[in-house]
């Protein structure tokens, strides 16, 4: 795995983000944690001190450690939330010279958001259900395409967090940050959202009545949607 993640890497300073990683994994590291300086990492991995610098520096910025000055390298508070960015960031690099995997990243989010909306029928509570309502009711009052993504994204984001399995959210959330542009510039976007607002409806309707497999097939049913306008698109 190791060595894949390696070939996917863009520079040397992504490669030294991954041996930092796993150097962290190795030993156990958590946060608050001090990291050795760059001259004893950078010794003990057989590195240059720029190498380990400018990797550091990457790594910083990705919000994996914090550097304090004139004090040292510190294992930042690796959440979910936290990672996100970083995660992003990886898928995005990926394709930063290819054109998106449009149907790819649709199949992807049908298949989780099918499993996600089974699972959270069966545990939601009456607060999350009154969260995701209001969601919905704030979707009949916009009219900018902007609004109308972002508020779609809140509703998935939060069925996501339902699900009480961080990796699902976490997923999720990158998965809308690599299609919003594509989103924000899609024509039909406002003509197809009171279609989109009914479908949530239903969901809604499904997860109020614990019914798990009805809200899996009208989750997978409104995902498809845009897949078979892709479709027909290309």
């Amino acid at each position: 795995m190791d060595d894949i993640l390696m070939a996917m890497c863009r520079d040397e300073d992504d490669k030294m983000v991954l041996t930092l990683v796993s150097y962290i994994r190795t030993k156990g590291l958590k946060a608050g944690d001090k990291l050795p300086s760059i001259r004893s990492f950078a010794s003990e991995l057989n590195l240059s001190q720029s190498q380990v610098r400018s990797g550091f520096m990457r790594a910083s910025a990705l919000g994996l450690i914090k550097i304090v000055p004139r004090s040292g390298c510190y294992m930042a508070n690796l959440g979910i939330s936290e990672l996100i960015g970083p995660f992003a960031l990886l898928f995005e690099a990926l394709y930063m010279n290819v054109q998106l995997p449009l149907f790819d990243l649709y199949e992807l989010k049908t298949t989780l958001e099918r499993g996600i909306s089974k699972r959270v029928a069966k545990i939601r509570t009456i607060e999350e259900l009154a969260q995701l309502k209001a969601i919905i009711d704030s979707m009949d009052k916009v009219s900018e395409q902007s609004e109308m993504v972002l508020l779609d994204e809140q509703f998935h984001n939060k069925l996501a967090e339902c699900s009480r399995n961080p990796l699902f959210y976490s997923i999720i959330n990158v998965i809308h940050s690599m299609l919003r542009e594509s989103r924000m510039k899609y024509s039909d976007f406002v003509s197809e959202f009171p279609q989109s607002i009914k479908d949530h409806k239903d969901l809604y309707e499904a997860l109020k009545e614990q019914d798990e497999l009805l809200s899996g097939k009208i989750a997978e049913r409104h995902s498809n949607r845009r897949i078979e306008r892709l479709a027909l698109d290309y």
